[in-house]
């Protein structure tokens, strides 16, 4: 034995040699060395800085050559390459990130050679890095409109047009130079970042004509419409979400602002109403409420809290709050917002009364018709819940489970055979008056639900409309004047009568073009257009007041088919675009199958003009019009204004008709081919 182990002894002592001479040979340190190609000194933020180095070791196989980038102590950006052949050269970039509210200054620039046995040699290099003086930027919207933001001083740039109250999109700065990059600027964590992928969602109060501007040194942007309660702001929660936090008294006034196209807005009835002047009424009990605006959905979730947390029901006394988990229930819609058992989607039920909590629902909006499946709890999550034992229903059709017959413990269903009425309003109420374990759920059908109106302003007022399709706004108007309109979200599709309206492409606006006075304007949202006609109070306008109107065949709007005919009290009211001076224009189109605009029959015309809407006063016989040369080649005056002899429009040309009543006599009648 011992002499086996002497023999051990060795072998193992001559095995150790050998490891220790191999590991001699293995692990020398070698010595790597940079040779760097390239000047290195200037670059602008956002550049990739490009590099040549030669990277050689004489003794010992190279790994890896590492370009790091520092502002002050901080990392900022890094570039690795495999240096797989000994002394060659090796090229690279390094990407210099654009933040904002960084100053011009020196950045240093580490790179650092490593060979396999982890031996290093490193050089450092300063980089005098800048803001790019940008001739211009570009904002690029989301439906591909671009504009150009000129520089107004040093960092600044801007543009200004007749825009959409919201205007998404991302700014594109250009490449300058060989280790430039195009950036592009987008919206990132609430804010304007270079690369973030998501739009910039700048918003106006209105639309029309603004200015966009954007800071390349700060990164800030403007304009983004602040939303507010009653003066106070609310605060970012996500992109689509911001929240501000209330204490409010039953019956209190809430004056909402800088809320894009509030008036589309969904209002919950348990915790708001509208007032025609565009303030909230709170309905529930005083308390302090959360209130999130969720800018996607266009709707207040609202919430009461204890602190600033989200309330919880108290057990001993049945105050704080009540909450709805489950399927078949969401708001503002079932289809945009289901609650299913996703508890931080709980709906907060209002609290009405001292231990009374209510919710209201619209069946087959934000309640289903044919199957219920939802239960009360004590939180904004799982704890306490109304089960079949502390919950009773004194519903004939909405009944509580008991863990039986198929339904959850505590889970609202509909009795057998029984629905809800699709369009009906239905109000939940949970009676804890008597104990949280002696809960009772009253439901009442309040009938149908009563006509919501979309609302629709145009130049800040609100038009009136009985049906959500055909809107009116009886006001006085300027010349020039622009009329942002909101609550219509396709305005860019509508047809608005060219004598009358200007209607520029995204803008959101419409261009008003008839002299000062008073107007009715009429909006069709089933047709897509927007017609005008001169007023005298609650009277139409008649030639005394700067009206005159148009009846006949060949003729009509905002096609031909719908010509004016001879309709005594459904004449067209010609825009006076001038003291004086009346046009009509339109394209030239067939009497049926005509596209919208085209208002002027090619093969026949029969028209007149009259001092009122209907018979009366006409502009014919004795008081007929002169037709200027340039109206005679295309017209003739035969009793009614008819196609001059052998003449035919040209179809899908634009021709205007001016009456000029100045200058005496009877007036003239001038068209011509636009």
């Amino acid at each position: 034995m011992k002499n086996h182990s002497i023999y051990g002894m060795m072998a193992l002592a001559a095995l150790t040699a050998g490891f220790t001479s191999c590991d001699d040979d293995k692990w020398a340190e070698g010595a790597p060395a940079i040779d760097v190609h390239t000047s290195l000194g200037n670059a602008h933020f956002g550049d990739s800085l490009a590099f040549s180095v030669r990277a050689s070791d004489p003794e010992v196989a190279l790994s890896t050559l590492k370009a790091t980038l520092f502002f002050g102590e901080e990392q900022v950006s890094e570039t690795v390459i495999r240096t797989k052949q000994n002394g060659a050269d090796y090229e690279g970039k390094i990407y210099i990130p654009y933040m904002a509210n960084i100053p011009d200054g020196r950045a240093v620039l580490r790179m650092r050679l490593q060979n396999v046995n982890f031996t290093t040699t490193e050089q450092t290099f300063e980089v005098h890095v800048t803001h790019a003086d940008y001739p211009s930027l570009q904002f690029v919207a989301t439906d591909g409109t671009e504009y150009t933001m000129e520089r107004t001083e040093q960092y600044c740039y801007s543009f200004t047009d007749r825009l959409p109250q919201e205007l998404k999109g991302h700014i594109v700065a250009p490449k300058l130079d060989d280790n430039g990059n195009e950036i592009t600027f987008g919206w990132g964590n609430g804010a304007i970042v270079a690369g973030a992928a998501d739009p910039i969602p700048f918003s106006n109060s209105s639309a029309g004509k603004y200015t966009v501007s954007f800071n390349t040194y700060s990164l800030e942007g403007s304009p983004f419409t602040v939303l507010t309660f009653n003066g106070r702001t609310f605060s970012a929660v996500s992109e689509t979400v911001s929240a501000i936090d209330m204490t409010l008294t039953q019956g209190q006034t809430i004056t909402p602002a800088g809320f894009p196209e509030f008036d589309s807005w969904w209002i919950d009835p348990d915790w708001l109403t509208r007032n025609d002047d565009g303030t909230l009424t709170f309905v529930p009990m005083g308390g302090t409420y959360r209130f999130e605006a969720d800018m996607a959905r266009k709707y207040f979730r609202v919430y009461t809290l204890s602190g600033s947390d989200p309330a919880t029901l108290d057990e001993a006394t049945g105050t704080g709050a009540v909450w709805v988990i489950g399927d078949n229930v969401g708001k503002p819609s079932l289809s945009s917002n289901t609650v299913g058992w996703t508890t931080e989607k709980a709906i907060c039920m209002a609290p009405v009364a001292e231990k009374v909590y209510r919710i209201t629902l619209i069946g087959g909006k934000t309640v289903g018709t044919d199957a219920i499946n939802f239960k009360f709890f004590g939180q904004m999550g799982w704890g306490f819940e109304f089960g079949g034992d502390k919950l009773t229903s004194t519903s004939s059709i909405v009944k509580v489970g008991t863990g039986e017959g198929g339904h959850d413990n505590g889970n609202l269903y509909l009795e057998e055979g029984k629905t809800l009425e699709a369009g009906h309003i239905y109000t939940f109420t949970v009676d804890l008056t008597a104990g949280t374990s002696a809960a009772v759920l009253s439901v009442t059908d309040d009938g149908e639900q009563p006509f919501e109106e979309q609302v629709v302003r145009m130049g800040g007022e609100k038009m009136t409309t009985l049906d959500n399709e055909v809107y009116t706004l009886h006001t006085t108007v300027a010349q020039g004047a622009e009329l942002a309109v909101s609550g219509i979200s396709d305005l860019d599709e509508y047809y608005a009568d060219p004598d009358y309206f200007t209607l520029a492409e995204g803008s959101g606006a419409v261009g008003f073009n008839a002299v000062d006075g008073e107007y009715l304007i009429t909006l069709n949202r089933s047709l897509r257009t927007i017609a005008a006609k001169k007023m005298n109070g609650d009277a139409e306008a008649t030639l005394a007041e700067g009206a005159i109107w148009m009846m006949g065949w060949g003729v009509g709007s905002p096609s031909l088919d719908s010509q004016f005919g001879w309709n005594p009290g459904q004449a067209y009211c010609v825009a006076q675009v001038a003291p004086g001076v009346y046009q009509f224009t339109g394209q030239a189109g067939p009497e049926h199958g005509s596209s919208t605009g085209m208002r002027l029959r090619t093969d026949y015309l029969s028209f007149k003009f009259f001092h009122q809407n209907g018979w009366g006063g006409e502009f014919a016989g004795d008081n007929a019009f002169t037709l200027t040369d340039a109206a005679k080649a295309y017209v003739k005056d035969a009793g009614n204004i008819e196609l001059a002899d052998g003449v035919q429009l040209e179809e899908g040309a634009t021709y205007r008709i001016t009456i000029n009543l100045n200058g005496g006599g009877n007036g003239t009648l001038d068209m011509v081919k636009l």
